[in-house]
């Protein structure tokens, strides 16, 4: 008897650090981390040039929050690669520093192609897509 009800609070505890665990990061359907793997890709003509390139990326795939961005002063051609979670802006600009013109992509899975666009000279550049639920 002493037995089973050890065994049973045992299972208790489990199931409630369980519940507290599941609840801390926004419940079953948050926990599931249901998100997309993103690249973004900057490129210049001409080629190697220095832009301020500016990203949403999610800071985690468990936690249901808006992506944080991310601005950064980079040598083109520039690519990197992220996490953005479902139903969230996957977005990427860029500024020249002179006349050059500047072209981004969005990849999904670093193959499928959801946005891109090329700028008129020295104007910044911007692609965006909202991810799929």
């Amino acid at each position: 008897m002493k037995t089973l009800v050890v065994v049973l609070a045992v299972l208790a505890l489990v199931g409630g650090g369980t519940v507290l665990l599941v609840s801390h990061y926004g419940g079953w359907t948050t926990l599931t981390g249901k998100a997309w793997a993103i690249t973004y890709e900057v490129s210049a003509q001409p080629a190697e040039t220095l832009a301020e390139v500016t990203y949403a990326e999610s800071a985690t795939r468990y936690r249901k929050q808006a992506p944080q961005v991310v601005t950064t002063e980079k040598p083109l051609p520039w690519s990197v690669e992220v996490v953005v979670n479902a139903g969230e802006r996957a977005q990427v600009s860029a500024t020249p520093r002179a006349d050059q013109v500047l072209t981004c992509r969005i990849l999904l899975d670093g193959v499928k192609e959801l946005a891109s666009a090329t700028g008129k000279p020295g104007a910044t550049v911007t692609c965006d897509s909202v991810t799929g639920t």
